[in-house]
């Protein structure tokens, strides 16, 4: 618990369970900053179809991109152990 306080930089003194801990959490981050840009993204084209009455609906956009988001992370957590 101390060194999860102290976040260590170096990783000699970590056992093989916190490196991996760290790790995922690495990853884990990044998902979620991923997840973040779709949201962006998905707002964005929302707008922009609204705004520039574009003649398609935004959907067709969106559900790709949320679906494979989707499947990625969901591979992620379940094959991670």
């Amino acid at each position: 618990m101390i060194r999860r306080f102290l976040r260590l930089h170096v990783e000699e003194g970590l056992t093989a369970e916190e490196k991996l801990a760290r790790h995922r959490w690495r990853v884990e981050k990044l998902i979620f900053l991923c997840w973040g840009l779709i949201v962006l993204k998905s707002v964005f084209v929302v707008w922009a179809v609204g705004h520039y009455a574009i003649p398609f609906n935004p959907l067709w956009v969106i559900a790709p991109t949320v679906a494979f988001a989707l499947l990625a992370t969901s591979l992620y957590f379940w094959l991670r152990d």
